[in-house]
């Protein structure tokens, strides 16, 4: 980073660079821990929050926990009384600290065994689940379907980004075809980022 500037002379003002080679997600943060989502993919999230009102919101993949940290102060200062469940099968990287962590839980789960998973059965709704962790993705959907989404629950899978090539697009035709009578796309969210783009699932009574 010492090679890429950080302050420029205003009177270089118009030889200052455009693209200094930076990595958004780096300067991401919230409260000091990472944040891995965009502006905006924030800004979508602020609205589905908004419109939803979760009692509960699980995020599948923990990292350093800033987003656990966002998701909790941002259903507060909406009034939402929620908790913030976040799990992940190595929690030694999650960076929360102790003073921080009113409505948040952390669970160790490991999303290749489903039965880790069965402590997340007693949660209030509404209910959105986030898919971070991009592990055994489809299972961990069919098991959520099966055991946690009520109607109007929302499953997010972030980042099918096509250029990140996480998911192949036959498979993806196929199982996300398998889930049709009991979850729709919500083409609002959607279609509003690149992070969530097609990945914003909603539990249905539209069967197609």
């Amino acid at each position: 980073m010492t090679d890429r500037p950080r302050q420029w002379p205003l009177h270089q003002w118009a030889q200052a660079p455009r693209d200094l080679g930076f990595n958004d997600f780096d300067r991401y943060h919230w409260r000091g821990l990472r944040l891995l989502k965009d502006p905006e993919t924030q800004a979508a999230y602020h609205n589905l929050l908004w419109e939803l009102r979760p009692r509960t919101i699980v995020e599948l993949g923990v990292y350093s926990g800033g987003s656990l940290v966002w998701f909790r102060d941002l259903t507060k200062l909406m009034g939402v009384d929620c908790r913030v469940v976040g799990v992940d099968r190595d929690l030694s990287r999650c960076q929360i600290p102790s003073g921080e962590m009113s409505n948040i839980t952390l669970h160790e789960g490991d999303l290749a065994d489903l039965g880790t998973l069965d402590v997340l059965q007693s949660i209030a709704h509404p209910l959105l689940v986030i898919d971070d962790a991009h592990t055994n993705t489809f299972n961990v959907l069919k098991w959520t379907v099966d055991n946690l989404l009520e109607e109007g629950d929302y499953f997010i899978i972030e980042d099918m980004i096509a250029a990140w090539h996480r998911y192949s697009p036959n498979r993806l035709i196929e199982y996300l075809a398998a889930f049709r009578d009991v979850l729709t796309m919500d083409m609002v969210y959607a279609n509003s980022c690149q992070q969530l783009d097609r990945g914003v699932l909603r539990r249905s009574a539209v069967k197609w």
